[in-house]
Formats: C-alpha cells, structure tokens, sequence
C-alpha cells in the first residue's frame, strides 16, 4: 500500500469524526463561558454600582466567594504574621501610653533630686546603711527610685566592703518590683511588667477581675519584693562573711 494511500485513508476517517469533534469544542466552550460568568458574577454587580459608598463596597465585597488552593497555607500564613501584627497593637498602645509617661516621670524625679540635692541624698543613703533592716531594704529602695537602673548600684559605695555583695544582690533584685507603681525606675525592662499589665487589663475587660485589679498587684508586687531583698540580703551578707572566712579575707 503506498503512503499517497494511507493519507486518503485516515483523511477520509477525520471527515467522517469532524461533526463529533466539532460538537465536543463548542461543548466545552459553553461550558467554559457559564462558569467564567458565574465566577465573575458579583464582581460585575459590584463594578456596575455606581451609586455605593467605600464602606458598602467593603461589605459587599466580604461576600465574594473565594476559593483557597493552598488553604492550609494560607492559614498557617495568616496566623504568623498575626503574632507580629498583635505585637504591633501593644507597641503602639506603648508609644501612646506608657512612654510619654515614662518620659515625664523621669525627667520629674530627676528634677526632685536636684532640688533635694546630691550631698542630702548621699546623707540619707550613709543613715540608711548602718543597721541590716534599713541597708537592705530602705536604702536599696532610695537608690532605685532616684538613680534607677543602672545607677543604683552606686549607692553601695556608702557601705563597707563586706556590706557591698549584699547591696547589690538586694538592689539589682528591686529593680523590677517597684515597675507597676513607678516603671522610670527601670523602663529598658518594663516589658517584665508589661506584658503582667496586658493580660490583667483583658481580664478586668472581661470582668474576670474586678476593675483596678491591676492597681492591688503592682502594690502587691512592691511590698513582697521588699520583703524578698531584705531576706537575700542578709543572707548573702552571711555567705559573704563565710567565704571570706575561709579564704583568709579580711573584709
């Protein structure tokens, strides 16, 4: 059979399928027209609105039907980014809070030491740090709430070698429990109070707590480190005088 043969054949065959052919194309066309219309549907109601405002097309686009691929991703995707996005409300509930008034605070009680003046602070800081009770508990108090952080540490200089671990075990320990009544003290660390403080505002928001609650935990939180400093330091003024003991220190 010669080739000039075989191609009269199967030519002859396609015209006898065309018809079928031909139907199965315009098939899928219409199909394909139905569905790119019913797709397109809301979004050609809502293009043809002249007469609607920012607001309703917000609204009616929320009830577009979309389909998600990938959902799983997507989901995984929304909820990431709105770990940072919820940061972000507490950062900015921060700058237009805490700070403005964490600024004026500091500057205010600045201002009282320099009209109280340095010499009568460091009087009241040597006074303080005669006896135990006051060395660890007064006198670390004055130092954190005039010099904050870090400069508190200072006021050790006032006290005896021997007494100066102790100092400072019970100064660096109440530089964070004084936070919810005076956050100048220490605001590169507010955040420790901070993130305390957000949660019992939700709290009282939803009426688990009663309202001000937040207020009796901060006070709460000042007077139990107080009394948390005065333990720690006396008793790592006693550690102090056995290791020095030991180690044939005279301090």
């Amino acid at each position: 059979m010669s080739i000039t043969t075989l191609v009269l054949q199967h030519a002859d065959a396609f015209a006898q399928h065309m018809p079928a052919v031909q139907q199965a194309v315009l098939d899928v066309a219409i199909q394909g027209k139905a569905t790119l219309k019913d797709a397109s549907n809301n979004f050609v109601v809502l293009a043809s609105d002249t007469a609607i405002t920012v607001e309703q097309f917000r609204q009616k686009l929320g009830t577009v039907t979309q389909e998600t691929q990938i959902g799983w991703l997507a989901n995984a995707g929304k909820y990431f980014i709105g770990i940072f996005q919820k940061g972000g409300e507490v950062f900015v509930g921060f700058v237009t809070g805490i700070i403005p008034t964490l600024v004026v605070l500091m500057t205010a009680f600045y201002a009282l030491t320099g009209m109280v003046g340095e010499e009568r602070v460091h009087g009241i800081a040597r006074s303080a740090g005669k006896t135990a009770l006051t060395r660890y508990t007064i006198l670390p108090v004055l130092s954190v709430f005039f010099l904050t952080n870090p400069m508190c540490y200072t006021f050790g200089s006032f006290l005896e070698e021997k007494h100066k671990p102790a100092f400072y075990d019970a100064a660096v320990s109440y530089v964070h429990p004084p936070l919810g009544l005076f956050p100048h003290v220490n605001p590169g660390e507010y955040f420790v109070w901070g993130g305390v403080l957000v949660a019992l505002l939700e709290l009282e928001k939803k009426g688990t707590v009663a309202t001000g609650y937040h207020v009796q935990v901060a006070i709460w939180y000042a007077i139990v480190g107080l009394v948390v400093i005065l333990f720690k330091g006396i008793l790592t003024e006693r550690i102090t005088a056995i290791m020095a003991r030991r180690q044939g220190i005279e301090l």
